[in-house]
This record gives C-alpha cells, sequence and structure tokens, in this order.
C-alpha cells in the first residue's frame, strides 16, 4: 500500500531551512509529499506568524507545531526617503509611511519595536497602505488607502512617502539608489543591541497544519516536526559543515559562531522553550495593534504531542 499524499506549501521554498524538504534530501517519514502552489489547496504550510493569530482568534481549525523556518531581524527593514528628515526612528512620527497592508507578520515586529523598545506613539504616523485591510487597526490609529495599484518602492523613491516597512527588501535599496536608506544605518549593530536587550528573535513563519489532516493522520505533527528540524540541521551543516554549500561568503561558518556568540548555542531552536520570549512578544503586538481582540494565549496554537516532543 502506498503512503498516503501530504500536499504541503511553502510560501519561500528555496530558503535555506525549507530547502532540504523540497530538494528531497529530507523525506516526511510515511507521507508522499507533493508541493502544492497555493495554501488553500494544502494541508500543511508555512503560515505567516500574524496570520496564525487572526485565524486562532477566528476560531479556524488549525494547528501548529514549533518549527519556526522563517526569522528575520526586521528593523532592517525600515526605509526612509534620503530627504525626509529622519534620522532616528522618533523622526517618523507625523511622517507618511507606507505598508503593504497592516496585518503583515514583518510590519507587527516593526511596529512592536518601534513602540515598545524605541517607544513611539504609532498613533503619531500617518499610515498609509498598499492593499485593503482584513482587520481594523488598534483605537486611534488610522490606516489610509493608496490608489491602487501602489508601488511602495517607487513612491518612497519619489518622496510621496516619507518611509516604508515592508517584508521584502527594496528594489532601490538592493541597488544602493542614493535617494532612499535604512533608517538604521548600522542595521546589524542595532538588531544586535535590540536582541541583546529584549531578548527577541522574531519569528516570521510558523509551521502549521489543517486539524482535519490531523484528524486522518494523529502522527501527522510529531512526524513533521522530526522532520523540520532535521533539515534545519541540514542546512546549518550546508554552511558550516565538512562539504560547506555557500562558498560565495568566505567567512559564513565564522559568522555563525559569532551569532551563537551573541545568541546562544540553540538560537535557531523548534521548540516552545527556547522561542517563549518570541511568542509572547508577537501575540502581545498582534493584540495592541489591533489583530486579535485579546492577546492569545500562544500555548494554545501548538500540538500537545508536537509541543512536548524532547529536543530542540
Amino acid at each position: 500500500m502506498s503512503d498516503p499524499k501530504l500536499l504541503l506549501y511553502f510560501r519561500e521554498p528555496t530558503v535555506d531551512t525549507n530547502m532540504p524538504i523540497t530538494d528531497g534530501t529530507v523525506k516526511i517519514e510515511g507521507f508522499e509529499v507533493e508541493i502544492v502552489q497555493r495554501e488553500d489547496d494544502a494541508d500543511v504550510w508555512d503560515c505567516g506568524f500574524a496570520a496564525r493569530v487572526r485565524a486562532h482568534a477566528k476560531g479556524l481549525a488549525h494547528v501548529s507545531i514549533p518549527a519556526f523556518p522563517n526569522r528575520k531581524f526586521r528593523l532592517s527593514y525600515i526605509y526612509v526617503n534620503s530627504k525626509a528628515a529622519i534620522d532616528s526612528p522618533r523622526d517618523l512620527e507625523g511622517k507618511r509611511v507606507g505598508i503593504p497592508q497592516w496585518e503583515n507578520t514583518a510590519g507587527v515586529w516593526a511596529r512592536g519595536a518601534l513602540q515598545h523598545y524605541y517607544k513611539i506613539d504609532l498613533t503619531r504616523i500617518n499610515w498609509l497602505s498598499a492593499r485593503s485591510q482584513m482587520t481594523s487597526p488598534a483605537p486611534g490609529i488610522r490606516i489610509d488607502s493608496l490608489e491602487q495599484p501602489s508601488d511602495l518602492d517607487s513612491l518612497l523613491l519619489k518622496g510621496e512617502l516619507d518611509a516604508v516597512i515592508d517584508p521584502d527588501v527594496l528594489p532601490s535599496i538592493t541597488r544602493k539608489d542614493p535617494r532612499v536608506r535604512r533608517l538604521f544605518r548600522d542595521y546589524k549593530t542595532e538588531e544586535q543591541i535590540y536582541f541583546k536587550q529584549t531578548g527577541i528573535f522574531p519569528i516570521s513563519h510558523v509551521v502549521t497544519l489543517k486539524q482535519k489532516f490531523v484528524d486522518r493522520h494523529p502522527n501527522s505533527p510529531v512526524t513533521l516536526l522530526k522532520a523540520f528540524r532535521q533539515a534545519r540541521d541540514v542546512a546549518f551543516n550546508r554552511l558550516e559543515g565538512d562539504n560547506p554549500q555557500i562558498l560565495t561568503i568566505s567567512w559564513a561558518a565564522a559568522a555563525v559562531d559569532e551569532q551563537r556568540e551573541l545568541m546562544g548555542e540553540n538560537y535557531w531552536a523548534y521548540n516552545i522553550a527556547n522561542n517563549r520570549r518570541a511568542l509572547e512578544a508577537l501575540t502581545q503586538f498582534a493584540h495592541e495593534q489591533g489583530l486579535s481582540p485579546k492577546q492569545i494565549d500562544y500555548e494554545t496554537f501548538f500540538h500537545p504531542e508536537a509541543a512536548a516532543l524532547p529536543g530542540s
């Protein structure tokens, strides 16, 4: 008898933590995996953390495992027009800040840092969204819609926006256009200090399953967690193992050592115990920004057996 099919969707199938699964190096025991192109078609997907909060608040039948294949510090994703007189986070107050949409996970993390770490009043920023909102923001926050279609990068370059918070690196930043820059010029140092001060390593995605799939295959959450842990370990081995696959960064392994020195040996853990600070912070920020009517208990996201699986 053939193994049951597991339909898997990745927003980012080629990132290092997912690639060992998508390229077939890591198998998901007991399942025949098919990569699908739409989240709606999937049994399992790498769900945006903010979307997970919204789904939970709506009572949708999803269950997650503590596997976090995408994590990014988000201070480096705040961009400003070079002539907008923005030299510090405080200067964002009163300015026109573009966002793809309020519910985006990257934006939740960036705004949470601005509010709590830099003491910025989010109600004093003129928010402009490129897409319609799925939720109402917190009281006092006004979000105006940009004309469609809206290219945030172009608007920032022209000075029609003073700043942009985006989940991706803007094309103008990639090509080093002098008309724009990051808010934090030395963003690596800024984000390292932020981590030392807060202990927060932002989580972007959490691996999530549809409850009806778990009902049919009760072993699937634990099996998937084991596979994602293995895939993460393969990713690190490809970076710093005996036959490194990353050659374009000559000192990549040294950079990993540096990150461990700062963040701990187990900084990319796939469990709950090592991630409580980030899980607590995101659920707090999401509630404060209007994505959930109350702060959700993140423990209720996770499949109990997967959450209890020893190791990281």
